[in-house]
């Protein structure tokens, strides 16, 4: 695959990570290498996005396969395989199946790209992204999900709403899991510098957390699973990543202390550049939000405690 771009491989071809792949090439971020166990499927998508090359002036290159190897040298790898969530499921009943799927894959990643850094993005991420990190045995820095910037996204959306100004202007940020106890910074959201806490009222701003929280399984109620937005937001943090943007993001990454966590894998404030995390971000949060993040961490954690081996 002879080309000037870095080499990003996206596992799993399904719809997020098809999507996924395209807004990399249309950003022009990277080349693609597409995985999937339906080698056809990833051929298929491959062959689609290429033919498309001409109308968004890109010349990246694109492959669908069913091989591995064809990771080789890769700098990121995403992986979005797995079991998609079904209307009334929570991420956790996804975990042991989902468990099983990552793990057999990282063992791919290790073999062929063992330099990359990996994003996880199936379900749950806060739990793949701690069985990756132990299957992979990479630096921590390495290893990290996707879940809070989605959040996040969602969130700014809802105060953007609420207040009927531009999104542009909303700056946000979600940590904890990426499910039901998910924890939306209310005290650090602001439109222009302004805090919402002083633009909206206490029941404007529940009503907005709740929406949030609840916006993933909303959206898969309605049509059957989440796309675009996931899609969007694995380009982003690609693009934080492999142009070392230090973009500042709640990110899954695993703990050794932090906000007083060790042995876990849950979302943080965390500066994402060229080496993965850059660094983590501690800050002070309101007692009302630390219970909420603790809520977070002891529900990952029974989750991760009763992991099938």
């Amino acid at each position: 695959m002879p080309s000037s771009n870095v080499m990003i491989t996206i596992i799993g071809a399904g719809k997020v990570g098809s999507a996924a792949a395209f807004n990399i090439l249309r950003y022009r971020i990277g080349d693609i290498v597409l995985i999937d166990v339906f080698e056809n499927l990833a051929k298929g998508e491959a062959l689609d996005m290429m033919q498309t090359a001409p109308a968004i002036e890109f010349d990246g290159k694109i492959i669908g396969t069913g091989d591995y190897n064809q990771m080789k040298d890769s700098e990121l790898v995403i992986i979005t395989a797995g079991q998609a969530r079904k209307p009334g499921m929570s991420r956790i009943d996804l975990m042991n199946t989902n468990a099983k799927i990552v793990k057999s894959i990282v063992k791919e990643v290790v073999k062929y790209a063992p330099k990359c850094k990996l994003m996880i993005v199936t379900n749950p991420v806060d739990i793949m992204t701690y069985v990756a990190y132990k299957e992979s045995g990479f630096e921590r820095s390495r290893v990290f999900g996707m879940g809070n910037v989605l959040d996040t996204m969602r969130f700014r959306s809802y105060i953007a709403m609420e207040l009927n100004v531009s999104r542009e202007d909303v700056r946000a940020l979600v940590i904890g899991e990426h499910g039901d106890s998910m924890v939306p910074l209310v005290e650090y959201a602001s439109v222009s510098g302004i805090p919402i806490m002083s633009l909206l009222s206490k029941e404007q701003i529940e009503k907005i957390v709740n929406l949030t929280i609840t916006s993933g399984a909303d959206v898969i109620q309605l049509k059957g699973s989440t796309i675009y937005a996931p899609a969007a937001v694995i380009a982003i943090m690609a693009d934080a990543v492999l142009r070392g943007r230090n973009r500042v993001m709640g990110v899954s990454t695993y703990l050794q202390g932090e906000y007083g966590f060790s042995d876990i894998a849950i979302g943080v404030p965390a500066i994402l550049g060229k080496n993965g995390i850059e660094k983590i971000l501690e800050l002070e949060l309101m007692s009302e939000t630390k219970k909420r993040l603790e809520k977070s961490f002891s529900t990952i954690k029974e989750a991760i405690a009763s992991l099938g081996e």
